[in-house]
């Protein structure tokens, strides 16, 4: 497989090289090199190390002072050049071409070309002038590429646009990742890039050959047509894009578990106005503008679909269909609650450790014949909008009551009870107690067997008239559960003051208890606190065993979730489920609650820490107990200090991405941390405490820097070449020259940057030039090798020999000229030469 731009290596670009004994007489390789024309070298195996044998040298040997005759009957190793400069095939590029210029530096012969090593013994050669040719699409390659995913970024959209390509698009889909964020989050920046990386794949198998596919930034990417599209063409491109993101994605943990994500996209389609003109950057801003409102409008509309930028049509037509659907649905659920159309299926929750079932929880589903299955979290929302949730929460109660009462005794241990979500719109019915007395008088279920959950919501919209209502309801028997804890504004208050029997923890973090130590430490508070209130805690949403072990190694006293049943007609009531048999409280969680990926620091707003999360031990050394009553500056690097205050208040800089500084570590080393950091006011406004979140970036920073090491490695080699070198668009005006090539013209780099070739060439040389530059322009030749003449700044001549290769875009078109430039003597008058593709 290539390696991308940038990473070639030796081996990938070198030529093979014959290889000749070092008795080989010089005779023998004149015919060897006579034979092959396009040879230029050969390889003289040595106990000392390989040589290079090249056409040069053997014209130099031959005409020197020695007969010709007796030089051809010589061996080869008695008159062979110095040893050769030889790297491993595994050498990338940059690396080599520093060598080269280190070996200038400091004086040391430059050879025509490296001999390169490969792991089978085998030689190959690398020419200077194809080294930094490649050296050369490396920068040109990184200039408008996306780094990540090797897209084409803005940059080379808008370089499409000038002649002579003149790109004209014609229509425009600004993609936007969906849920990439919730990847981030949760699986962490290694996956994110992975899923960008992926999707990019997905999105330029999309594209056709004269399409173009470029990710703008972020998770943001667009697809530009140069045909025209029909609306109802571009709508089915618009369809397989959102089917490329919706369909999972695969990626590997750090533990080498393969999970399935769905980020899925929103796609917003501009249509660029008919016409043959030109095309520009002002134009293209235009079309992405009006994409990317038609995107947020995909978006406003409910994500995962497409929208077409027609304002004034699109607002009418849409608002008219949702709210016909919305009354056709509400109209369907009424039917259904006074139809009999619902039904309840129950998910059993379970004790922990042992897995065995104490209860479970009364779902209601909706399967209408003309819509089809309709999840809860579509008709409950509607049903709360319309009132009919009431009616809606009698029949589950009722039902639940009634069918629970019916269900076979249990010989051992209490029976099961079953669960019955409140809606806040039911508990603020003045007659909500008389319907439960209703329900279980009606039913004959003993009411320690019901439990009625009650969200946060619930609570919170009137906390001392639901506490008062909640006590009645305790006082029949009926038990009282606060459900989804944690989704909402959770405090210790409601904790402390409703009557409740359970506390539920929501799904959201149950599903990272395993893989997110923040989320592991609050469930494990949530459960403490609890449990100080002499409150019982169970668990939503376990799918893992290491989520069950986890919980168990926290003290949790039950759950619920996949793992132990998915929600079923009949509910499975005796002895354990199959999900947690044979599980041990032993067992290990998967999770140490002394490791985490983010360190925590709350101070005044002088700066004396006042908390610090236990991870300050593995990130700086220090236990919190040593923290607290210090100042923040005793973490922070001295050279630090200064710049975050200019930045404003130390808890207020850096934004949404965070300040990059270094802090000091225990044992007087370095960390470097990327931390975001937001004030907590009072009543009045004044700054109560700072909290500061970092995360250990040291890898990444030195990541970075080993990056910027490289590439100022690679300009140092371009910059420092022994020969001419330069870089131009194929309109012959420069983009990049080095020193050599500025000397050998009589002229600083910063001089030609303004001017093109056809400045400096001499006027009898500027047809052979103008017929090679249309040549490279086309593609119908890769590469000259000319003899011309420049003009110094004083306007004389100098002849020098021009090797000029075209560097061809991702695409395989041309896009730039590298050249690499000789002196010659006036007399050298060969011929150039084309190189055709």
């Amino acid at each position: 497989m290539p390696h991308p731009a940038g990473e070639q290596t030796l081996g990938d670009v070198a030529q093979p090289a014959r290889a000749v004994r070092p008795d080989t007489l010089v005779r023998a390789v004149e015919e060897l090199l006579r034979a092959d024309g396009d040879a230029q070298w050969l390889v003289m195996t040595d106990a000392g190390g390989p040589v290079l044998l090249t056409r040069t040298w053997l014209q130099q040997l031959r005409s020197g002072s020695s007969g010709r005759e007796d030089d051809a009957r010589r061996p080869v190793r008695e008159v062979s050049p110095p040893g050769a400069v030889v790297v491993p095939a595994a050498c990338t590029v940059g690396e080599a071409a520093a060598l080269v210029a280190e070996r200038r530096r400091t004086g040391e012969q430059i050879p025509e070309a490296l001999v390169v090593s490969r792991p089978d013994g085998a030689f190959g050669v690398v020419p200077l002038t194809t080294l930094f040719e490649h050296l050369a699409q490396h920068y040109a390659h990184r200039a408008v590429h996306d780094p990540l995913t090797g897209l084409p970024n803005r940059l080379f959209v808008e370089e499409q646009l000038q002649p002579p390509r003149s790109f004209r698009p014609a229509v425009l889909f600004f993609i936007d990742l969906d849920r990439f964020k919730d990847v981030n989050d949760q699986f962490g920046h290694a996956a994110g890039d992975e899923v960008l990386l992926q999707l990019a794949a997905r999105l330029r198998a999309l594209g056709r050959a004269e399409d173009l596919v470029a990710r703008l930034s972020g998770d943001e990417f667009a697809l530009i047509t140069a045909d025209r599209l029909t609306f109802e063409q571009a709508e089915a491109v618009a369809n397989r894009i959102l089917l490329a993101a919706d369909t999972p994605l695969v990626l590997r943990g750090t533990d080498g578990a393969e999970n399935l994500v769905t980020v899925g996209a929103s796609v917003g389609i501009a249509h660029a106005p008919a016409g043959d003109g030109f095309f520009g950057a002002e134009a293209l801003n235009v079309l992405l503008a009006q994409a990317d409102a038609a995107m947020y409008r995909a978006k406003s509309l409910g994500r995962g679909r497409a929208a077409h930028f027609a304002p004034e049509l699109l607002e009418d037509r849409e608002a008219t269909e949702a709210v016909r659907a919305r009354h056709v649905l509400e109209r369907r659920l009424r039917a259904a609650v006074d139809g009999g159309g619902l039904t309840l299926r129950y998910q059993p929750v379970v004790a922990l450790p042992s897995g065995q079932v104490t209860g479970v929880e009364a779902l209601a589903r909706w399967h209408d014949e003309e819509l089809g299955e309709i999840s809860p979290d579509e008709f409950v929302p509607l049903a709360e909008r319309t009132g009919l949730i009431v009616d809606l929460g009698r029949w589950v109660l009722r039902t639940a009551c009634h069918e629970a009462a019916r269900w076979p005794v249990v010989v051992a241990g209490p029976a099961a009870s079953v669960a019955v979500n409140v809606s806040p719109v039911q508990l603020g019915q003045r007659d909500f107690v008389g319907d439960v007395v209703a329900a279980l008088r009606a039913s004959g279920l003993e009411p320690p067997r019901l439990c009625l959950e009650i969200t946060e919501t619930a609570a919170i919209t009137d906390l001392a008239s639901t506490a008062a209502r909640l006590e009645e309801l305790r006082r029949l028997g009926v038990r009282l559960a606060l459900d989804d804890f944690g989704s909402g504004h959770s405090s210790l208050t409601l904790l402390r003051r409703l009557p409740v029997d359970l506390v539920k923890i929501d799904r959201s973090f149950v599903e990272r208890v395993t893989t997110d130590t923040a989320d592991a430490v609050l469930v494990r508070l949530v459960i403490e606190a609890a449990h100080s209130l002499g409150r019982r805690v169970c668990a939503e949403g376990v799918e893992t065993l290491e989520q069950a072990r986890q919980l168990v190694a926290m003290g949790c006293d039950s759950a619920q979730g996949w793992l132990f049943g998915r929600p079923a007609d009949v509910p499975v009531l005796a002895g354990p489920t199959q999900g947690p048999a044979g599980m041990h409280v032993a067992a290990p969680a998967p999770l140490p609650l002394h490791g985490s990926d983010e360190t925590v620091v709350v101070t005044t707003p002088d700066g004396i820490i006042t908390y610090a999360s236990a991870t300050t031990g593995p990130v700086l050394g220090w236990l919190p107990q040593e923290l607290v009553g210090r100042s923040v500056l005793d973490l922070l690097h001295p050279d630090d200090v200064e710049r975050l205050r200019s930045a404003g208040r130390l808890g207020g800089a850096g934004g949404a991405d965070g300040t990059v500084h270094r802090a000091l570590h225990r044992d007087a080393g370095v960390r470097w941390l990327r931390t975001t950091m937001q004030e907590l006011t009072d009543s009045t406004g004044s700054v109560r405490e700072v909290l500061t979140v970092s995360r250990d970036v040291t890898a990444t920073v030195a990541a970075q820097e080993a990056l910027a090491e490289s590439e100022s490695m690679f300009r140092h080699a371009f910059d420092d070449a022994p020969i001419g070198m330069a870089l131009t668009g194929l309109d012959g005006r420069f983009i990049r020259v080095n020193k050599a090539y500025a000397a050998l013209v009589d002229r600083v780099p910063e001089q030609l940057a303004e001017m093109s070739v056809a400045d400096l060439t001499h006027p009898d040389d500027l047809a052979q030039d103008d017929a090679n530059l249309a040549q490279a322009r086309t593609g119908a030749a890769q590469a000259h090798d000319v003899r011309k003449r420049y003009l110094r700044a004083d306007g004389t001549p100098v002849h020098v020999r021009v090797h000029a290769a075209a560097v061809l875009d991702r695409s395989g078109r041309p896009a730039y000229v590298f050249a690499h430039i000789l002196q010659r003597e006036p007399h050298d008058d060969g011929r150039g030469r084309s190189r055709r593709g």
